[in-house]
């Protein structure tokens, strides 16, 4: 049997949804941020691959060095094809690149920031709906 919306378990949950969706969207913004703070390079697709539903690309790009780096990338924009030219962002520590990404990722962002949204902004409504007091009957 349903519970309704303003049993204990129903508050419980809309205020797990809300905390799960602002934390969630919090996560999504500061790692946005983070990849957008990264030094970038134009890099040449060297292989497209593909494993079941999901692709990435072997990508080659510059350092400030001088040297060339390969990294295979996952590709959550548009298909690249081999000798396609993409900018590819990437985090240097001591010389050393610990992470990169295509920078046409960013939408991948742009639809988990708007589901978590959405989500956040139901759950906010949902929480409003189970924290209200009954009526009282006249």
């Amino acid at each position: 049997m349903a519970k309704s919306v303003k049993s204990r378990t129903g508050r419980v949950l809309s205020g797990l949804m809300l905390a799960g969706a602002v934390v969630g969207l919090v996560i999504v913004l500061q790692t946005s941020a983070e990849q957008r703070s990264w030094a970038s390079a134009e890099g040449t697709v060297l292989e497209r691959l593909k494993s079941g539903k999901s692709a990435s690309v072997k990508v080659e790009y510059p350092l400030p060095d001088g040297s060339k780096q390969v990294a295979t990338l996952s590709e959550n924009g548009s298909a690249h094809q081999p000798g396609t030219r993409v900018a590819v962002r990437y985090d240097l520590r001591d010389g050393r690149v610990v992470d990169a990404a295509l920078a046409d990722n960013d939408q991948v962002f742009w639809v988990l920031g708007v589901m978590l949204g959405v989500l956040a902004v139901g759950a906010l409504g949902t929480s409003f709906i189970a924290w209200t007091p009954p009526r009282r009957p006249e």
